[in-house]
């Protein structure tokens, strides 16, 4: 399945076995569900929103990276899924707001946020 088709999926469906394939690393799949939960979210909607938040916010570098890995090779989805889900956590962990797009409602405003007047 491209891409394309796999985020459109993870948008429709709360069938987590999606996510299931993208996230084999079994750390980083349970980093990603407490997240989720912690967020209110499904498993689906944070990897989606990591994604976005990816697309939009990825610098140079990270761009580079993701290039670098699937020249050599890694499975896109998933590289690009774990990539994308690792810089949300590293995100939620300090706080910076990098990754935020995409959490939940729109324009990125989490109900955190949302409730403090403000945007995530």
């Amino acid at each position: 399945m491209m891409l394309g088709q796999t985020l459109k999926e993870l948008a429709r469906t709360s069938d987590e076995s999606v996510v299931l394939e993208l996230l084999p690393d079994l750390v980083l799949l349970g980093r990603a569900r407490a997240a989720a939960a912690a967020a209110g979210l499904s498993l689906n909607q944070y990897v989606l929103g990591a994604c976005r938040a990816f697309f939009d916010r990825a610098d140079e570098e990270e761009w580079a990276s993701l290039m670098s890995r699937l020249r050599d090779g890694a499975e896109p989805g998933v590289t690009l899924v774990a990539m994308a889900v690792r810089q949300r956590l590293d995100a939620g962990a300090c706080r910076c707001g990098r990754g935020q797009a995409g959490m939940s409602g729109e324009g990125g405003i989490t109900p955190a946020a949302d409730a403090a007047g403000g945007s995530g």
